[in-house]
């Protein structure tokens, strides 16, 4: 015999409409209902008639990113898809390749029942008509609305620590590295914190930037070309890869500049351990995006904050 809405419900010890509004995520059901909801279709293994998915993957958030080739991004989407599992959410990734995506694609996702929101730091064509359609969205890293909250590490204040750590060390003839320049949000913030702190101190400060898309070769050829013959005590890069490269490059080289970055993810802390890296508290923002994402999921109508900022920690300081 085929399991019934009124099966799950019996199971949940919930109300059949209770049911109904988690199936069809057509109002608010509370967190531990949810749950109770979600724990009894497994084990009943119910599928709703009106769909060839079970409900479960209605349940469904789409993770939108620039790449992976950055482990930053790998190890952000790592702690999301725990803690949306936690919550009993399933997570899905899509990679943009620093390319602006279009809301509508998302939209329609959403009315269709096959995403229940989305986290994005990338780039959305998003009218205001379309910021009044209840997709639950949160943004990291980029501001895109301040109807839509942005969550985001304290690029600015990390920024000036590196700076400052580097003066500390004696140097004064900076090159600074944006790793993306097709895309300097939220990079812009960690080079206006380096550079308000060298100019004050009024270091020699040249600033340039790479591709993203570029393969490594090119990326490492582009630096080469950078700091050949050319006086340079510090390089100071908007990101950890972009200092591994430039470390690589240096020592190819021959060149004993000092080398700084940004994430502080493990991957990078283990090929280069004396990095001076500002760690983004990568747990605590998936953590914080997951809440705040489900909180406008089951209530659409909850206020929250535009900006919420974490602090970064360096690593490797005097």
């Amino acid at each position: 015999m085929a399991v019934t809405i009124k099966d799950v419900a019996q199971e949940a010890e919930v109300s059949i409409a209770t049911v109904s509004r988690y199936i069809n995520q057509s109002g608010y059901v509370s967190p531990d209902s949810a749950d109770k909801i979600k724990k009894a279709i497994k084990k009943l293994g119910y599928l709703a008639k009106n769909s060839p998915q079970s409900s479960m993957q209605k349940h469904l958030i789409e993770v939108n990113f620039p790449n992976i080739e950055n482990p930053f991004y790998a190890e952000l989407f790592e702690n999301l898809s725990g803690c949306l599992a936690d919550k009993g959410y399933d997570c899905v990734l899509h990679l943009d390749h620093f390319h602006i995506q279009n809301f509508d694609y998302y939209l329609r996702r959403f009315r269709k029942k096959e995403i229940s929101g989305l986290i994005t730091s990338s780039l959305l064509h998003i009218s205001k008509g379309e910021l009044n359609q209840n997709l639950p969205i949160i943004s990291f890293d980029r501001q895109i609305s301040k109807q839509i909250p942005t969550v985001q590490s304290n690029n600015l204040d990390a920024g000036a620590q590196i700076a400052q750590s580097v003066l500390e060390r004696g140097k004064k003839e900076i090159l600074i590295i944006a790793g993306a320049r097709e895309d300097y949000y939220p990079i812009n913030d960690r080079i206006k914190g380096m550079m308000r702190v060298f100019n004050t101190y009024k270091a020699h400060i040249t600033l340039d930037s790479l591709n993203a898309s570029d393969s490594i070769i090119t990326k490492k050829m582009a630096i080469q070309g950078m700091v050949t013959d050319k006086k340079i005590d510090a390089i100071c890069c908007t990101d950890d890869i972009t200092a591994l490269l430039a470390k690589q490059t240096a020592d190819y080289l021959g060149i004993k500049s000092l080398i700084t970055g940004f994430d502080g993810t493990r991957l990078i802390q283990s090929l280069f351990p004396s990095l001076i890296t500002a760690r983004q508290p990568i747990h605590e923002l998936a953590e914080l995006m997951s809440d705040l994402l489900i909180s406008r999921i089951v209530d659409p109508e909850r206020k929250l904050d535009s900006i919420y900022t974490l602090p970064a920690q360096l690593i490797n300081q005097l």
